[in-house]
């Protein structure tokens, strides 16, 4: 029991206990901790491109170096084919440019809509309004 004893993890794929402990990547869809063997077979896997996943929209199923990682302001987990990766890519702009109540491009100054409205994007000044005075 001294400073620095480690405690035994038990691999999520094998159920062994191992003193070394890995933490998977982020893309495999594991959970930590793995031990050298599995970690390295998960790293074989990755690189040498038999390693196969979902697409986490359509559920089509392609290798993990043909998938896309999804930008952090979709907050999404997962991984995205090239399809879904650029409509929502699309979609992200088009909330991101245009008021999605009447459809006017958006100047310097945005309105984001209030959480009991129920609506996706951002607002122009004169929807905004409009919405704060048909609320009351």
């Amino acid at each position: 029991m001294g400073l620095f004893d480690k405690k035994l993890g038990i691999c999520t794929v094998c159920n062994k206990e191992t003193k070394r402990k890995h933490k998977p990547k982020k893309e495999w869809n594991l959970k930590d901790p793995l031990c050298a063997e599995c970690y390295m077979k998960s790293m074989e896997q990755y690189y040498s491109g038999t390693l196969k996943q979902k697409c986490v929209s359509c559920g089509v199923i392609q290798k993990i170096t043909d998938l896309w990682e999804p930008r952090w302001q979709w907050d999404m987990e997962g991984l995205l084919c090239k399809k879904c990766f650029d409509s929502k890519e699309i979609d992200f702009s088009q909330k991101k440019e245009f008021c999605t109540v009447c459809g006017e491009r958006l100047s310097f100054f945005r309105y984001n809509p209030k959480n009991e409205w129920s609506l996706e994007g951002q607002l122009c000044r004169k929807c905004w309004d409009n919405q704060k005075e048909s609320r009351r």
